[in-house]
């Protein structure tokens, strides 16, 4: 009675521990920061952004002037001349150094809107690798809350399976205590004999589920595998407060993806605007300043300004053809969209019923652990005064630890649920 009383006072102070955060431990938000500065991933979606600003800054400086630069040299066996009867004589038509400077600079005026819209493509697709970006994080704080909860879990069953060894292990010492004094048969001492040992290999799996865990955290925080882990030590609970309709609006407004492909619609829509530019002409202005020789004192040079318009008449259909294409592209993706809406529905309404669940399942594990706990006492009691046997014990107490992880369980899948919920809603 008092071994038993021991245990009880023992598994009491273990469950107050686990409700202590360590001291100087690392918190979820910590370990999400962690991760999106370490993850090579995040930081590969980085250098595309600043790759498609580079494309929509390239984009824009086709609409500015643009100027061409030549310079050349070239040198001649003998200077140029013509032969005229006398009294003219040879008279000299060149140098043998001649050289020749010519800028060009072209502006242009109109394109159709081919230029404009290009830029305002490659604009959208900065938006979108910035978008594409948000939603590597978004998967990578799930990823990192999952293995957090992960951690927390596995530690907490390994304390019930510490505890059942501890609890068995009494039981098993009561049990030969009686069969020494011949109060049981031997079949009951085997019984607990073997429930202990199962209990060691619930132990030292639960020991092997935590360094997993842990491995898997520390990989996900870009961290050494073997690193010591010092994290919150009790899953927070949190309630869902609000209803499926404001989920659901609340994804269509946040989620990546549905951002992503808008912008995959603008583009397709200005693709049109672009495709239809080549019926029409193109507009530039130009200026060229040429200049013949280096020397200051003779004025060798000229210049030239005007406007100049290139019109593409035919061109085999081509033309027509992209232009089709163009508006079958943009309709496709209006297709891609609502079909992709679709699919975030019903990943929202997945993701709710599971929260559902799991608060419903909490409830129920929180009601049963009191029940398993006053079922094991009992049970205790009666064998300690012989009423029942070393089996009706075994069963009360892997009862009582099946209930207990059954409660961790539940406050880990709510926990998880809840953070599977607002990465469906765009939120997390």
């Amino acid at each position: 009675m008092k071994r038993m009383f021991f245990l009880t006072i023992v598994f009491a102070l273990i469950s107050g521990v686990l409700r202590v955060q360590p001291s100087g431990a690392m918190t979820l938000e910590e370990s999400l920061k962690m991760a999106v500065e370490r993850n090579p991933r995040v930081k590969a979606q980085n250098q595309e952004v600043f790759i498609k600003e580079m494309d929509k800054k390239s984009q824009f400086s086709r609409m500015l002037p643009s100027a061409d630069l030549s310079y050349g040299y070239a040198r001649l066996n003998e200077s140029p001349s013509m032969a005229f009867p006398a009294p003219i004589g040879t008279v000299p038509l060149g140098t043998k150094d001649n050289y020749e400077l010519s800028v060009e600079a072209i502006q242009v005026l109109f394109a159709g809107g081919a230029l404009y819209n290009s830029y305002l493509i490659a604009k959208n697709d900065q938006f979108a690798a910035e978008i594409d970006r948000e939603q590597t994080i978004r998967n990578l704080k799930l990823l990192v809350i999952d293995a957090y909860y992960g951690v927390i879990k596995t530690r907490q069953l390994r304390e019930v399976a510490k505890t059942s060894v501890t609890s068995v292990k009494s039981l098993m010492d009561v049990s030969n205590a009686f069969f020494n004094q011949g109060m049981i048969p031997k079949n009951n001492l085997l019984e607990a004999q073997v429930r202990y040992s199962e209990t060691e290999q619930n132990l030292i799996s639960a020991e092997n589920a935590v360094m997993i865990a842990e491995s898997n955290l520390n990989l996900l925080l870009v961290r050494d595998l073997s690193e010591e882990i010092s994290i919150d030590s009790e899953i927070p609970l949190v309630t869902m407060d609000i209803p499926f309709d404001q989920s659901l609006q609340t994804a269509f407004e946040n989620r990546q993806e549905i951002k992503t492909t808008k912008l995959q619609l603008d583009n397709a829509e200005k693709g049109i605007t672009i495709a239809r530019s080549a019926f029409m002409p193109r507009v530039a202005a130009t200026y060229t300043y040429s200049r013949a020789g280096e020397d200051p004192d003779v004025e060798d040079d000229s210049w030239e300004a005007g406007i100049g318009l290139n019109w593409n008449i035919f061109q085999g259909g081509g033309s027509y053809w992209n232009y089709n294409k163009a508006q079958y592209t943009s309709t496709k993706v209006g297709y891609l969209l609502e079909s992709l809406k679709n699919v975030v529905t019903l990943e929202v309404k997945n993701s709710y019923l599971n929260v559902l669940e799991a608060q419903a399942r909490l409830q129920v594990a929180e009601k049963t652990i009191a029940q398993a706990q006053e079922n094991f006492r009992i049970e205790k009691d009666r064998y300690n005064l012989q009423v029942s046997t070393s089996t009706d014990v075994l069963r009360a107490e892997a009862l009582l630890s099946q209930a207990q992880s059954n409660l961790i369980s539940a406050r880990a899948d709510q926990a998880r649920a809840m953070a599977a919920l607002r990465a469906s809603m765009g939120t997390l």
